[in-house]
C-alpha cells in the first residue's frame, strides 16, 4: 500500500464566518464551492490539497493565542521565496497577530508559527539560503530531491 497524496486537513473552529475572514482575508485563501453537510464550514483549495474548515461541535472558550510552540498539531503553508514571507510577516503584525519565528530552522527553512481565532497553530514557511541547514538539510531531504 502507498499512498499517493494529501487530499484535504480539516480545521476545526467555533465561529465560521470569523474564520472566513481569517483564512480568505488574512492568509489570502481561495474559497472553492462546499457540499451542503449538515454543520457549517467553508472550504478551500491550494495546490492538490484542500483546507476544511468546520464548525466545531464543542465549543473552546477563549483560545490561547499567546503560546506558541512548534509541536503543536498545525497545518504548514510553503512560500517559494524569503521576500514573500518577509511581507507575509509585515502582514501579520499589522494585524497584530502573536507569532513567532526561527529564521535559522534546523530544517534549513525560514519558519513563522501564529494561531487563527480559535487558537489553531498555523506555519508559513520558506526556503532560506542564508539558513546553514539550507544545503544540508532542506536541499539535500525536502526539495523533492531525496527518494
Amino acid at each position: 500500500m502507498k499512498f499517493a497524496k494529501i487530499d484535504h486537513v480539516s480545521v476545526p473552529v467555533n465561529d465560521v464566518e470569523r474564520s472566513r475572514d481569517f483564512y480568505s482575508r488574512v492568509l489570502g485563501l481561495q474559497e472553492i464551492p462546499r457540499p451542503s453537510f449538515s454543520f457549517a464550514g467553508i472550504w478551500y483549495k491550494l495546490g492538490d490539497v484542500a483546507i476544511h474548515i468546520i464548525e466545531n461541535e464543542v465549543s473552546k472558550e477563549d483560545p490561547d493565542r499567546s503560546d506558541l510552540s512548534t509541536r503543536y498539531a498545525h497545518i504548514a503553508f510553503f512560500m517559494d521565496t524569503q521576500e514573500e514571507l518577509k511581507k507575509f510577516i509585515e502582514k501579520i503584525k499589522a494585524e497584530n497577530i502573536p507569532w513567532y519565528e526561527l529564521e535559522n530552522s534546523p530544517t534549513g527553512l525560514h519558519q513563522v508559527f501564529f494561531k487563527d481565532p480559535d487558537g489553531n497553530m498555523i506555519e508559513v514557511l520558506a526556503p532560506n539560503p542564508q539558513n546553514p541547514y539550507y544545503e544540508s538539510v532542506y536541499l539535500k531531504y525536502m526539495a523533492g530531491n531525496a527518494e
